[in-house]
């Protein structure tokens, strides 16, 4: 546990940086076409972001809504780490479908509508993760101080922008009701609730007469997610 405690971050991003290597060896030897391979490679560190995202952002809510669970310390003190590595996918993911897939800076003026915001959007989230990166060490945060903590909650705004980015233009979403975008779906509404419960927790520390608890916190995942669903039918 110890071991754990004091290396954790080293391990993540070790393994990030050998898992981002090795995944491109692996994708450019399986095809001949080195355009599909950069496709391919394309998609899979989205995907790979996504999910270091996403449990960079869980770990907080789901040891407040489940304090019992085993390796909190361990969990916490890696967050950081996990945000460095999703910057990592998420930037190889960005040069390979702007400059390899897109085509790069000369087909910019056949961007256009729907496509041209969901690649402003993904531009924004990147600038966040650049931000949250580049102030990720312990010199930062104590030169910083509670300015620290100001700006590494945009985390959260770009977890929306990359929701709507997929929902765009993610492969995955062609059809909203497959298994794997209901899947999808179904983890974002678990993390929702667990901030939910957060939220609702500062609230009710706030404004103890506060009743029903969860009102407001319920109200506006629902709203959130039923704001996801019109926009991608409406955009389809």
């Amino acid at each position: 546990m110890l071991f754990l405690l004091k290396y954790i971050r080293y391990i993540i991003l070790t393994a990030a940086v050998l898992l981002a290597i090795l995944l491109y060896s692996f994708t450019v030897n399986q095809f001949t076409n080195l355009n599909v391979a950069y496709i391919e490679l394309g998609q899979n560190y989205a995907i790979i972001a996504l999910a270091l995202i996403y449990l960079s952002l869980i770990i907080t809510p789901i040891y407040f809504v489940f304090p019992q669970l085993p390796f909190k310390s361990v969990a916490i003190k890696s967050r950081r780490a996990l945000g460095v590595s999703a910057f990592l996918f998420a930037l190889i993911h960005a040069l390979l479908e702007f400059f390899k897939v897109f085509g790069g800076l000369s087909n910019l003026k056949y961007l256009q509508g729907i496509y041209l915001l969901a690649y402003l959007l993904g531009l924004v989230a990147l600038l966040i993760l650049v931000a949250m990166t580049a102030t990720s060490f312990n010199y930062a945060v104590k030169k910083m101080g509670k300015y620290w903590k100001i700006l590494h909650r945009f985390i959260y705004l770009a977890g929306i922008l990359i929701v709507i980015h997929v929902l765009i233009i993610g492969s995955d979403f062609a059809n909203f009701f497959e298994f794997e975008s209901l899947m999808y779906l179904a983890a974002l509404m678990f993390l929702l609730i667990l901030q939910a419960f957060r939220i609702d927790a500062c609230f009710v520390r706030k404004y103890p007469t506060l009743k029903p608890k969860l009102i407001f916190s319920i109200l506006s995942v629902l709203i959130f997610l039923a704001s996801i669903v019109l926009y991608y039918f409406k955009t389809h």
